[in-house]
């Protein structure tokens, strides 16, 4: 076996990725579903210090899941060139947007139904119509100034239905995904340039808040990655984004009465 294919086997897979966005996306919303609304209740009969404890811990969970959202768009786009069958994925991933929205909604604002945002997986199944959409330009026209005018229009279009269907990340959780297609094929031919320029689209992350830039240091985990699949389960994923919240939306319950 070749240095080229050891260091293959002993990357990091799909999985193994997808766990630590798993991990650092729970910590971001522990932060925001349980600690600051915890604080804030709480802020006329805590003391000083452990109102500093949670605020500091607030910043810590959030600064640290600021590197979820960049592995899940890679996860989003890689998926994209691997999979069998692009409109199960599709269908999919609608179905537990569908399901997980209505949890986002109870656990960011207590309610079941509310229209002022929407879930990250709406944002990804956005996404990946987009992809689809880019991905059939790309192949049936040669390129050209209406090659490029119609990437253009379709990546458009996504991020306003994103910006004004209040999703998560907005649209420019659109434009890293659209961007990240863009220069998948690096990934092969330069990792560190591939790793260095995902990173470079999340900088947005930082303006105003210093504690934001793990969002453009997660892509250096790139790096390591070695394209496998890993364990197969996929749908331990998505059933994790709703029930991670909704446990998370309990257990502020629990705190508060």
């Amino acid at each position: 076996m070749d240095t080229e294919q050891t260091m293959t086997k002993r990357g990091m897979t799909v999985f193994q990725m997808k766990i630590i966005a798993c991990i650092t996306m729970f910590l971001d919303h522990l932060g925001a579903v349980v600690l600051r609304p915890y604080t804030d209740y709480n802020l006329e009969t805590m003391g000083y210090k452990m109102m500093r404890i949670l605020d500091t811990s607030y910043e810590i969970c959030r600064s640290i899941g600021r590197m979820a959202f960049p592995i899940f768009c890679f996860m989003l786009v890689e998926g994209f060139f691997h999979t069998s069958n692009r409109v199960k994925h599709l269908i999919r991933l609608a179905v537990f947007a569908v399901i997980a929205d209505p949890v986002f909604d109870y656990a960011f604002d207590g309610v079941w139904f509310c229209w002022e945002d929407q879930s990250v997986m709406v944002t990804m199944t956005i996404g990946f119509v987009m992809l689809m959409g880019m991905d059939t330009i790309h192949r049936k026209l040669a390129p050209s100034l209406v090659h490029d005018f119609l990437l253009t229009l379709t990546v458009a279009a996504a991020c306003g239905l994103a910006y004004f269907a209040k999703c998560d990340y907005s649209y420019k959780g659109i434009l890293a995904i659209a961007a990240i297609w863009l220069i998948y094929p690096l990934l092969n031919v330069n990792r560190f340039a591939f790793s260095l320029s995902t990173g470079a689209f999340f900088a947005w992350e930082w303006f105003g808040k210093v504690s934001r830039v793990p969002a453009s240091l997660s892509p250096l985990l790139f790096l390591f990655y070695n394209g496998q699949r890993g364990r197969s389960a996929k749908y331990f994923f998505y059933v994790f984004y709703p029930a991670h919240l909704l446990f998370l939306a309990w257990l502020l319950r629990v705190l508060l009465y």
